[in-house]
């Protein structure tokens, strides 16, 4: 088992995370998501399972009895089964901890402190110890511990009351972004952890919820209630800032324009032969084209583009420098020239489920680029490498 040395430029070398050994006892989604980021850029993730397995082993999409969700979490991690509820789990544990450079835990162990997993106990055994740990509604307060999900965490964030179509129902967002913001601000709050230790060679205590996360994404929403009373509520596709910034429906589908300023709507109204709408006075500025937008100028649009196909509009406005794009699916997107040069997809070869591909990460570093691993690894696949490691003897230990 490796082990970080901090000496200068140590955890630069070859990819960027190369010798960070990370201890994962999270489940499901935010947790595992945040440390396959981090094995992606070459950290060591040692995941803990309880013997019968994170729960995400069993979720869809299935294939003979494997889960393709779970794999793509969960790929080149090393997965070993341990009972740290009991005393000799968390002896084994502890002696884990004392070769990590980060402890990673979730909602799924909600009251931590009961088994000598919290903070300040890890701290007296590795004072060095980098302490993740995030929740669904933050570690104090009376939320502390309850039960949650990507929904009702979208729910307590804002994000849900501000998302559907004006005067109806909120809508929760199709992706899991609770989760995926939660994820982000998870790995890179580790990796920020892991500069000051560089620096200083000091642990620290890492606290975040999936609620904080959603909630910072409403950007303004908070100063606008504060100063003016104003709420920010669900409003659909459209921008009440600008117009016609929208999402329409064509005759072969939807597409999304977006005129932010005077010239866009000219050419707008221009490539798409709309001079009616550009001379008529109560669209000549902006406050015009916004003023009752929903029950005027949208009408007005939807009934032309109705008739329209998708392609079309896209490919005029575009030659005008109109944003604008069609609504794409899974299957659209996939093929398209841009996602391949980007390489938005990887294709990877797995073992288990044959090809497949997944979506990389968003962002690339020129010198020390990201791998996706094709294989997550069966349940306690390394428990008994991971014990001699630790030179301790697997009878009676933890079954692989």
């Amino acid at each position: 088992m490796s082990t970080t040395n901090y000496e200068k430029g140590a955890i630069l070398l070859g990819t960027a995370l190369q010798g960070v050994v990370i201890l994962d006892l999270t489940q499901k989604l935010t947790g595992s998501l945040a440390t396959m980021y981090l094995k992606n850029f070459g950290a060591e993730v040692i995941k803990v399972e309880m013997p019968e397995g994170d729960k995400a082993r069993k979720w869809e999409p299935m294939r003979e009895d494997q889960s393709i969700y779970f794999n793509y979490l969960n790929g080149g991690k090393k997965s070993i089964t341990l009972d740290y509820t009991t005393e000799q789990g968390k002896e084994i544990l502890l002696k884990l901890i004392q070769k990590c450079d980060v402890f990673c835990i979730g909602e799924d162990v909600p009251n931590p402190e009961r088994y000598g997993l919290d903070y300040e106990s890890l701290k007296k055994e590795k004072s060095d110890l980098i302490y993740a740990a995030y929740s669904y509604f933050g570690q104090e307060g009376p939320m502390k511990s309850k039960a949650g999900s990507s929904l009702v965490a979208q729910a307590r964030g804002v994000a849900m009351d501000m998302t559907g179509i004006i005067n109806e129902e909120p809508v929760q967002s199709g992706p899991s972004i609770a989760e995926h913001y939660a994820a982000g601000f998870f790995a890179s709050s580790i990796v920020m952890a892991l500069v000051d230790k560089h620096q200083r060679g000091i642990g620290q205590k890492i606290d975040i919820s999936l609620q904080d996360s959603i909630f910072s994404c409403i950007e303004a929403a908070p100063a606008a209630y504060s100063t003016v009373g104003e709420i920010h509520t669900r409003k659909g596709n459209f921008d009440p800032s600008c117009a016609p910034y929208d999402t329409f429906e064509t005759s072969d589908g939807f597409v999304s324009v977006g005129c932010a300023t005077q010239i866009q709507w000219e050419r707008f109204c221009d490539v798409l032969g709309f001079e009616d709408l550009k001379n008529d006075p109560r669209f000549l500025d902006n406050k015009g084209r916004r003023t009752d937008y929903l029950f005027i100028l949208r009408p007005l649009l939807a009934e032309k583009m109705i008739k329209m196909e998708k392609s079309y509009v896209e490919n005029q406005c575009r030659t005008q420098g109109i944003p604008c794009c069609s609504v794409l699916n899974i299957a659209e997107i996939t093929d398209m020239p841009n996602t391949i040069e980007n390489h938005f997809i990887k294709e990877v070869k797995s073992k288990k489920f044959g090809k497949l591909g997944y979506p990389t990460l968003p962002f690339t570093l020129s010198e020390t680029p990201s791998e996706i691993f094709t294989d997550a690894p069966a349940l306690g696949e390394h428990t008994k490498e991971i014990l001699e490691q630790l030179q301790i003897s697997t009878k009676n230990d933890e079954k692989e």
